[in-house]
């Protein structure tokens, strides 16, 4: 349909009938500014009252989606014309809702998307390559005693594992995600402020009582660090977990 045709045929039948847009509007229960969107060709009147605007007019609906004036033998050939007008203007509001329906659930799967990512970022652990100037490990007595020294939590665990002759300590040092990409944990010096001389913001500590903590602990110990889960070392037949050891870095022993 041709609002702007329709718009200048309302203003036409209008001042016809010498009514100001004021008189209309006030006809009609609405603002002058809706009579003046319709008469700019900037909207339609809502069908709730399209049937009371042409009795004012003194027109019929047909002659009002036309945007002129019918004789009688070009009634039948507009009307099918604006039938098929509002149809195609039906069509084209339900693809808009449509479209608009489908980009909106495809923000809120973003938005959802987002949000289950930072989750899952803020509660990612990663393990810690091995690196002399940040874990030390010191054995005194009973107790085997290893330090985790940079600017990022780091936390360490332990698993200990006796074969005929030894127990085997593993240590493993696990931080979050989030730390890693906050401190360019990558450089691994950015950590090691004890390159520099300053004190470390975070020490890390694990104190691992061979008495208490190690079932029948042997009187040989190696300590290892490692990044191999634990679930896979005490798994581990005697060929893999040798090769485990020869994988990981001893850090000390007695």
């Amino acid at each position: 349909m041709n609002q702007e045709k329709i718009g200048k045929f309302i203003a036409q039948c209008r001042k016809e009938k010498n009514l100001t847009q004021i008189q209309l509007a006030e006809k009609l229960n609405i603002s002058d500014k809706a009579v003046s969107k319709w008469e700019t060709g900037r909207g339609m009147p809502d069908s709730s009252i399209m049937l009371q605007l042409c009795n004012y007019l003194e027109i019929n609906v047909n002659e009002l989606l036309s945007g002129e004036h019918l004789k009688d033998t070009q009634y039948e050939e507009k009307a099918n014309e604006n039938i098929i007008n509002i149809v195609k203007e039906a069509d084209r509001s339900k693809k808009t809702k449509n479209m608009i329906i489908i980009v909106l659930a495809i923000l809120l799967f973003v938005f959802l998307m987002i949000k289950i990512s930072i989750a899952i970022y803020n509660n990612i652990e990663i393990s810690l390559d091995y690196d002399d100037s940040l874990i030390k490990c010191k054995i005194e007595n009973d107790n085997i005693i290893c330090t985790f020294n940079g600017s990022s939590l780091v936390s360490l665990s332990s698993e200990a594992i006796n074969t005929d002759t030894e127990t085997l300590i593993f240590i493993t040092g696990k931080m979050l995600l989030q730390n890693k990409i906050r401190s360019h944990f990558e450089t691994w010096h950015s950590m090691a402020q004890l390159n520099n001389g300053e004190s470390p913001t975070f020490n890390s500590q694990i104190i691992i009582d061979k008495n208490k903590n190690i079932e029948n602990c042997k009187d040989k110990i190696k300590v290892y660090y490692t990044t191999e889960s634990f679930t896979k070392i005490k798994k581990a037949t005697k060929e893999e977990l040798q090769k485990i050891v020869e994988e990981s870095h001893l850090m000390n022993e007695n």
